[in-house]
């Protein structure tokens, strides 16, 4: 690990998911710097403005540094199933062509999420991202119930592209 990588890896509840795909709590301006130097190019925050810690005007550090930021809150009490598979597919969309940084204020919104991706997106096993997902937390009711709200949805997309694939292709199941 070089000087910046051991440096990132201190950031609070950091993980590493692959290549293009990093999560972490909030990180300070200083660490915003090093995630730029890194080669990361867009900042995605799922906290809201009020959450603890948070960072002031990080979009506007964010910006300063050249690096892009998009700030989709997820609310702590009443997270929304839409809004998380809006975020998953942002993300699958970005890492195919650029480095990501999501983090909220303890990396608990996003391990969350990324637990999901790890499993819909990278076709991870579910022992391994959950063992992944309990280095950052044990998901409370509400969060569990998203978790699974949230599998449904993915496991009905990936039976309907399977029926696609199978209308196309009728050896695919073969």
């Amino acid at each position: 690990m070089n000087e910046i990588e051991t440096a990132l890896s201190q950031i609070n509840n950091f993980q590493f998911v692959h290549e293009h795909l990093f999560t972490s709590g909030q990180p300070t301006a200083e660490e915003l710097q090093l995630i730029k130097e890194y080669g990361v190019s867009t900042v995605i925050n799922v906290a809201l403005t009020d959450a603890e810690p948070h960072l002031e005007h990080e979009d506007k550090i964010c910006l300063e540094l050249g690096l892009n930021y998009i700030q989709l809150p997820i609310s702590w009490e009443m997270p929304s199933d839409e809004q998380c598979l809006l975020i998953l597919d942002m993300i699958d969309h970005l890492v195919q062509q650029q480095m990501v940084w999501v983090h909220c204020s303890q990396n608990r919104h996003v391990s969350s999420l990324i637990y999901l991706y790890r499993q819909y997106y990278m076709n991870m096993d579910m022992p391994t991202a959950q063992e992944l997902l309990h280095q950052v937390w044990e998901p409370n009711d509400t969060w569990t119930g998203l978790i699974h709200a949230v599998a449904l949805q993915l496991q009905g997309r990936k039976a309907t592209e399977e029926i696609k694939m199978a209308m196309i292709n009728p050896d695919h199941f073969a």
